[in-house]
């Protein structure tokens, strides 16, 4: 060991402080701080190392812990002690190395762990391995023999990893930064599995932890939501919500009890601007300390639970004793109820104090007029005023209990089959927001419009997926009444109402729709079952619902939907004059503004008789959410009754299973018949053309009989030929010779005349030399 005096902790209020140390050449360019913790397994001592890389030893076997300062082991990324070697320390330097060093010996003597090409930033062990991970790698070391084990094949082309940890049953989770996760059994590192964290409605994951039997992940996001996964299979085993006023919690750890089982119901939380918190798993709250916690930077727990030390945000280190943080008498248990309940917070610009404010200051009648003012409210406010006035009550623990039985509820949606989104955060909220749906309500897993009609709304609240839920809930029960009656039919009541309506204002434009042979069904139930978010531009959608949340009176959107059609009247009279035409106009979006539809439909609200005004027939007051306990059912005496009485949703999905069970089979059926029909046309086919080549074949063969013949027959007469001229000109010969003979025995007297017969037989002769010649060509060209 680096050869120093020992120096006690400095004591504050039954606590321990510890100051890096600076020299001369440091002291005058920056302040040095503490940087990364570590506890040995046995809890006898710990390490802490500074910005210096100075490594220093605190033993805390004596009542007053003591320190020595060891020498520079380099610029550290991360610090650990290893889990089978007490006293070696495992220290991740900025140069992507890795240096395995002994503190109870000369830390001059090192090894090397060589392998990272960018400095990896956290550690975790599973008995004699550890994994390291950077941005970009993530490797598996044996530190009995100090080598490289097993890299892990990831795909870090588009996406960057957050996090790799060990569990202690061997899990390896990557966590990457677009909320991926990659997990592989150590046994098994040829097979992993890959999760979306969205499909557990939380996004931008901050920190997960393993709890010490390794049983359970527990994983906390953005938006202040704990998640707890079974490692078993890795499905969602409960939900819990922060507090609104926490600053975003960006890291946890576990707090070890020795009455867990390790189990570790207590965590720690460090928020983004520095303030330590622990929460109780079980018991779904806060835990209040004895005594304050100052901002702070890091948190290291022991393994056991029995220290706790931070680095604070001035850079020195502070020890205490679980003791003297909590107090673990049985009156605590009132204090943690209590602690339930959010702590306050202080800043006037938070959002929870703007509501308050909205609500107790600015009444309903004031909104109004800043509408009629300016037409709409500001986009920066709008969802807090739309919130203020449908007075959503943020019931987390009702959208948690939904959330939950939708995550281990499987349920193969058919309503979102038609409705894709090419972004993915934005098709995860809407499935999540109509599972829970399903859940509130299961005869909504029918309702085939749904999707259309809440996207708008979810988009407005796409940052808060509470107060879109109870949004889309709000408008459901007061603005959608009456709409399921003849489900899944379009409502009939509903629309005979606007049918109603738009024959006392406007008795000619129907008298068109009827002779086009269009009916409400589609003029006004495409308006309804998308909240008329199809025909109006986003500003315009946004101006219309600004005045029908305002005015809280459900029928003024029946008068809406009358009124688009009234200002649409000269369109449709003058240009549209097929039905296919007016259909088509009804589901893309116009040119009409929506202060013109308000107008009129105030008009129509104000001058159409009772009896045939929607508020006859329809609550005209807004139903509220309640701040606890679970969400009011839908209105199901709207459905019919053989919906709600005989037969449950899940029997109709059953159904809805045997007969897509029953349509794949038949479709098996007719796809084996097809194969069969068209293999016996190909056998067919084949034999007629099998049949084909043999007729060919012997009428070939005839002709080359035929062929045959003939040659045989003409060689025969050219033979003939051949022996009737060789005679002819043997006897031509004779006659010849014996000619000339007698010439020769004539006298002198008949030289003349012997010349000139001499020369008309040679003539003779030349000519049948040439005919017998053409004769004996003719013969070899016919062979």
């Amino acid at each position: 060991m680096y050869k120093k005096t020992w120096q006690n902790l400095r004591k504050v209020d039954d606590n321990f402080e510890l100051e890096p140390e600076t020299s001369k050449k440091t002291q005058c360019f920056s302040r040095v701080n503490f940087t990364h913790v570590a506890f040995a397994w046995n809890e006898e001592y710990f390490v802490a190392i500074d910005t210096t890389g100075y490594l220093y030893f605190i033993d805390l076997l004596n009542n007053c812990p003591s320190y020595q300062k060891l020498g520079n082991v380099g610029k550290a990324t991360f610090l650990a002690f290893s889990p089978i070697n007490k006293f070696e320390v495992l220290v991740g330097l900025t140069t992507a190395d890795i240096k395995i060093l002994r503190v109870n010996a000369n830390i001059s003597q090192f090894c090397l762990l060589i392998a990272h090409k960018i400095p990896p930033v956290q550690i975790s062990f599973y008995n004699k391995y550890c994994i390291t991970f950077s941005r970009k790698e993530v490797i598996i070391w044996c530190l009995q023999s100090c080598s490289k084990a097993q890299q892990l094949k990831i795909n870090t082309k588009n996406v960057v990893i957050k996090k790799a940890s060990f569990s202690n049953l061997g899990h390896i989770v990557v966590l990457y930064y677009n909320d991926n996760m990659q997990i592989w059994n150590f046994n098994q590192l040829e097979n992993d599995v890959k999760i979306d964290a969205k499909v557990f409605g939380i996004r931008s994951i901050k920190d997960f932890i393993f709890t010490q039997n390794g049983r359970a992940i527990i994983i906390i996001s953005a938006q202040n939501k704990i998640i707890i996964l079974n490692t078993c299979n890795w499905n969602l085993m409960k939900t819990l919500n922060l507090p609104e006023n926490f600053n975003g919690i960006k890291c946890l750890s576990i707090v070890p009890s020795p009455l867990d089982g390790g189990a570790n119901n207590i965590i720690a939380c460090l928020s983004s601007n520095c303030n330590l918190y622990f929460f109780d798993l079980n018991q779904s709250c806060i835990i209040h300390t004895l005594q304050p916690v100052k901002p702070i930077k890091k948190i290291v727990v022991s393994p056991t639970g029995r220290y706790i030390v931070y680095i604070k945000k001035e850079g020195y280190l502070k020890l205490m004793t679980i003791e003297t943080l909590f107090s673990e008498k049985c009156e605590a248990a009132k204090t943690l109820k209590e602690a339930c309940r959010p702590i306050a917070h202080k800043t006037d610009d938070h959002l929870q104090c703007v509501r308050q404010n909205i609500k107790h200051e600015l009444s309903l009648e004031k909104l109004i007029l800043i509408l009629k003012e300016f037409g709409e409210y500001p986009e920066k406010y709008r969802i807090l005023i739309w919130s203020t006035i449908l007075q959503l009550p943020a019931n987390r623990n009702a959208y948690n209990a939904l959330a939950n039985k939708a995550a281990s509820t499987h349920l193969s949606l058919d309503i979102l089959k038609n409705y894709s989104l090419a972004n993915r955060s934005k098709r995860m909220l809407l499935m999540t927001t109509v599972h829970c749906l399903i859940q509130w309500c299961p005869l909504l897993v029918q309702c085939s419009f749904l999707p259309n009609l809440i996207f708008p709304f979810l988009m407005i609240f796409q940052k808060d997926q509470l107060f879109g839920f109870e949004m889309v809930l709000t408008i459901l029960l007061n603005y959608c009444q009456k709409w399921f009656e003849y489900h899944p039919l379009p409502p009939l009541n509903v629309l005979g109402i606007v049918e109603n309506i738009l024959l006392r204002a406007d008795s000619t434009l129907l008298n068109v729709f009827c002779e086009r042979g269009i009916t409400s069904s589609e003029y006004a139930w495409p308006l309804l079952t998308t909240a008329m978010s199809e025909v109006l531009c986003g500003p315009e959608w946004l101006i219309l619902w600004d005045n029908l949340i305002s005015y809280k009176k459900p029928s003024l959107l029946l008068m809406t939907v009358v009124a688009y059609s009234i200002c649409s009247r000269e369109i449709i009279i003058s240009s549209l004059h097929t039905g296919e035409n007016i259909k088509k106009y009804f589901t893309r979006q116009g040119h009409i503004k929506a202060k013109e539809l308000l107008k009129i439909a105030q008009q129509l609200d104000n001058y159409v008789p009772l009896t045939i005004h929607p508020s006859h027939y329809i609550r005209n007051e807004i139903i509220t959410l309640p701040p606890k306990g679970p969400y009011p059912p839908f209105m199901l005496d709207d459905f019919p009754k053989f919906l709600t009485d005989e037969v449950s949703v899940f029997e109709l999905e059953k159904l809805k299973e045997r007969n897509r069970m029953r349509h794949e089979q038949n479709s098996k059926l007719m796809e084996i018949a097809e194969t069969n029909r068209l293999k016996h046309e190909a056998k067919v086919f084949m034999d007629q053309i099998h049949q084909t080549r043999l007729n060919a074949q012997r009428c070939f063969k005839q002709q080359i009989s035929d062929l045959n013949w003939k040659l045989a027959e003409t060689e025969k007469q050219s033979e003939t030929r051949k022996m009737r001229l060789g005679s002819i000109y043997d006897h031509f010969q004779d006659n010849l010779q014996l000619d000339l003979n007698i010439c020769n025995e004539d006298t002198e007297d008949l030289e003349d005349d012997k010349t000139k017969r001499y020369e008309q037989l040679q003539q003779d002769v030349d000519k049948l030399e040439y005919e017998v010649q053409n004769l004996l060509d003719s013969l070899r060209s016919q062979k």
